[in-house]
């Protein structure tokens, strides 16, 4: 299996993570108050959780070994 593969197969969560960030860049929700928005710092979360899994597992530099 190619790097480009493993790196490519992004779980659907972590993809939703990403446009939520992104969002929220341009845009506030529902859920969003002056002091934040629990949905952001979720995503933001989930995205922190993924990239130690996934350096932890192919190094920092996201290659495989």
């Amino acid at each position: 299996m190619s790097v480009e593969k493993i790196l490519s197969n992004v779980p659907f969560y972590v993809e939703q993570a990403s446009y939520c960030i992104g969002y929220h860049e341009r845009n506030t929700c529902e859920r969003c108050t002056p002091d934040g928005c629990p949905r952001l710092d979720e995503a933001a979360e989930l995205l922190a959780e993924f990239r130690a899994q996934r350096s932890a597992r192919y190094g920092r530099s996201g290659s495989a070994r």
